[in-house]
């Protein structure tokens, strides 16, 4: 787990990590959380739309023809 935040509560380290653990990929945005830069909140939008945007793109590969 990479979950190394620090101006994190446990609910939150614990939402990070399940996200890693359910997904495959590290939480982003921990540098910016503790340097105040973003809330978990914004940072956790900035997560799911960038998972949001992978899964998209998985689904418009073309798995027909050549």
């Amino acid at each position: 787990m990479t979950v190394y935040v620090k101006k994190a509560n446990g609910k939150q380290k614990w939402c990070m990590a399940e996200f890693e653990k359910i997904s495959g990929f590290e939480f982003m945005h921990q540098e910016d959380i503790d340097s105040g830069e973003l809330t978990f909140s914004e940072a956790w939008e900035i997560n799911l739309q960038w998972l949001e945007c992978v899964m998209a793109d998985v689904e418009n590969i073309n798995t027909t023809g050549t």
